[in-house]
């Protein structure tokens, strides 16, 4: 974040002293068109073209510069842009690591559901074979109550 902030108080101090470039460059055109006066004992077509390719020149030079001062706003999206960038990676990483974490805990889940199962088809199974020996305990106690009967 630090870099950023340093890279945009250049940035604005760069297009500040672009503003002020174009501002001598505009004062100079201005002062350079007044004195046509002088130039006038050369001929009045050479110092009007003369003029106008001045003109024309500084005018160059001040859309040069001002399209200059558009790289601070560029360079601060440009980082923006970058720390953006960042961000969306981070969180696809982080995505990618839930995601890992999600299947781990779905096949976890799948493995304690079979385990369950297995554990109740075999309490199922414990109760089935308790359910036999208990009609066979409860035959042999018949069994042994019908024997003591029967003994003198």
């Amino acid at each position: 974040m630090s870099t950023a902030r340093q890279q945009l108080e250049a940035q604005r101090a760069e297009a500040e002293r672009l503003r002020q470039r174009v501002a001598e460059l505009e004062a100079q055109a201005a002062s350079e068109v007044t004195p046509t006066g002088e130039k006038e004992g050369l001929g009045q077509g050479q110092s009007l073209e003369q003029l106008e390719a001045l003109v024309q020149t500084k005018d160059q030079e001040i859309q040069t510069l001002k399209s200059q001062t558009g790289g601070p706003r560029e360079a601060l999206e440009a980082a923006e842009r970058e720390e953006t960038q960042q961000k969306v990676q981070d969180l696809e990483t982080r995505n990618a690591e839930l995601e890992h974490q999600l299947r781990a805990m779905e096949r976890s889940l799948e493995e304690a559901r079979a385990e369950r199962e297995r554990a109740r088809a075999e309490v199922g199974r414990a109760a089935q074979l308790l359910d036999v020996s208990l009609f066979e305990l409860s035959e042999l106690r018949e069994g042994l109550a019908r024997l003591a009967e029967a003994a003198p």
